[in-house]
């Protein structure tokens, strides 16, 4: 179905009908991103230099009776926004909502500032919200396949962010 690196293919299996990867998601992404700017570590560096650019990081969190079940800080790029589970293959209304309302409001907040998608190296998840992103008519779209992993490897620090919660949650019980 799509071809990547080195040849090697993603199999038409591995994706739903409406083209978001199924898990696993911790696995090469080997397809192409259409409407999407992927980025590379010089690339990534050089949109950060010139703020506003806002950072959404896609990392999945269980998630059980309107809980975020989260037993460690989530350490990620500083000045990020976590929206948990937002890269699923198929997302229900409430947590369509939550991407919609969330990406909103950062746009409020800056307007057309980049909306720069990613999650760890090798991680499906930030392909599939950067997608959706997309074929939700979101303009300024950028993908950073590396993600944490990456930046941490650039020798960049880390922070810890507690997931944006969604309108349906029950209560928060994160700390960073």
């Amino acid at each position: 179905m799509f071809s990547g690196v080195a040849g090697a293919e993603a199999p038409a299996a591995a994706f739903n009908q409406e083209g978001y990867r199924l898990p696993p998601f911790k696995a090469p992404v080997t397809a192409p991103l259409p409407g999407v700017t992927t980025l590379d570590e010089r690339a990534f560096q050089a949109l950060l230099a010139s703020p506003p650019v806002i950072l959404v990081d896609v990392y999945a969190l269980p998630w059980h009776n309107g809980l975020f079940l989260q037993d460690s800080a989530h350490l990620t790029i500083p000045g990020s926004i976590w929206l948990p589970n937002v890269g699923a293959a198929s997302l229900d209304e409430e947590w369509l909502d939550y991407f919609t309302t969330a990406l909103d409001a950062q746009r409020e907040r800056a307007d057309a500032a980049p909306l720069v998608f990613f999650c760890r190296a090798d991680c499906w998840l930030s392909w599939n919200a950067a997608r959706r992103a997309e074929a939700m008519g979101y303009e300024e779209l950028y993908w950073y396949p590396n993600g944490v992993d990456g930046w941490q490897a650039s020798g960049q620090s880390l922070a810890a962010v507690c997931p944006q919660l969604p309108a349906h949650a029950e209560r928060a019980t994160c700390e960073p």
